[in-house]
């Protein structure tokens, strides 16, 4: 283990929010995913310590220092990811979320992204992404290791728009970062209409998704869809990439509903709220547009210009209005 004792690294790592969903597997183990997808990363963080502990040790706890069973899956992934690089050093790691878990606003992916850089970091006493990178961890290194973890932590090590691109094979997949209009500004305000964690995993929803008699239509659809989202990115046209966004989600719990056994994230509450918030978008001639991950709260999109009439218009619902993140971030001391 190369770090030096006592060595300590903080690492935040962004939320991100899928506009063209990553919905079933075609290799669990390796994290392939069926189709490629497309994300905006979030100004909403988890911040993640990690310090030396005794060798092939790791433990997780939250900021009071409690563990519990939600953080089995971190600890073995780290035993996973310690034995595939050969790091012997074992690890203490605190991490805490700015934002619920578990409930449709992908803490697994910054969860995983932040535990990813910050054991490597510790591993091999780097205190830079630079440094990271002339140990032989670039980002897309590191995006790779963290898919293994959970599939979308691999979009949160990037700011803004980012594409994960399924590739031919398990081996040929890449994530990097879109580039649309310098003055074009997104914003994303979350709708809770449950706090609580959501009864069924995202995991055990893409185990059966290929169950569901509209999965290999919605991957056939997929490409062409695909292509009308980075053509808009690419222009800068929210009010042709908005749509494409709703049409998306709605397909992926399409598919989630029709599963066998079916499945539903979204919740009575999440029905009547899309039946409120279009008349209010028609009402108030806003230009934003609803996404739901596999969870039961909606992510409005909209243009930063609309902030003042969006948030006056969803006045007495229980919001967390956010902007664009900027990647994860790297702190440490001795």
């Amino acid at each position: 283990m190369a770090s030096s004792d006592n060595l300590s690294i903080c690492v935040e790592a962004p939320s991100n929010i899928a506009l063209l969903k990553y919905w079933g597997k075609s290799d669990a183990t390796l994290q392939w995913p069926a189709n490629d997808s497309l994300s905006l990363s979030l100004n909403l963080h988890t911040t993640t310590t990690v310090r030396q502990a005794a060798p092939n040790t790791f433990v997780v706890t939250d900021h009071r220092g409690q563990g519990g069973a939600c953080y089995a899956k971190p600890q073995s992934f780290l035993r996973s990811l310690a034995a595939q690089l050969s790091f012997t050093g074992g690890l203490s790691i605190q991490t805490t979320n700015q934002f619920p878990m578990a409930c449709g606003i992908a803490s697994s992916a910054s969860g995983l992204a932040a535990l990813t850089i910050a054991a490597l970091a510790c591993w091999t006493a780097s205190h830079s992404f630079a440094e990271l990178a002339d140990h032989g961890f670039d980002r897309e290194r590191i995006s790779a290791l963290a898919r293994l973890g959970s599939g979308s932590a691999c979009r949160s090590l990037f700011p803004g728009f980012v594409h994960w691109q399924r590739g031919r094979s398990a081996s040929d997949q890449r994530v990097y970062r879109l580039s649309p209009p310098d003055d074009w500004s997104l914003r994303d305000c979350i709708v809770f209409l449950q706090r609580t964690p959501k009864r069924v995993s995202s995991t055990a929803g893409h185990e059966l998704a290929w169950s569901s008699p509209l999965f290999k239509k919605r991957l056939e659809l997929i490409p062409q869809r695909l292509a009308a989202m980075l053509a808009a990115i690419d222009a800068g046209d929210f009010d042709v990439l908005g749509p494409l966004i709703e049409e998306d989600s709605l397909e992926m719990h399409a598919v989630v509903a029709s599963s066998q056994p079916p499945l539903r994230y979204m919740i009575d509450a999440t029905e009547h709220f899309l039946s409120a918030f279009r008349s209010l978008r028609r009402r108030e001639h806003l230009s934003a547009y609803f996404t739901i991950d596999a969870g039961p709260n909606v992510h409005i999109i909209y243009l930063a210009k609309e902030r003042e009439r969006l948030l006056r218009a969803l006045q007495g619902y229980d919001l967390l209005d956010t902007g664009t993140g900027f990647g994860p971030r790297i702190k440490t001391s001795v």
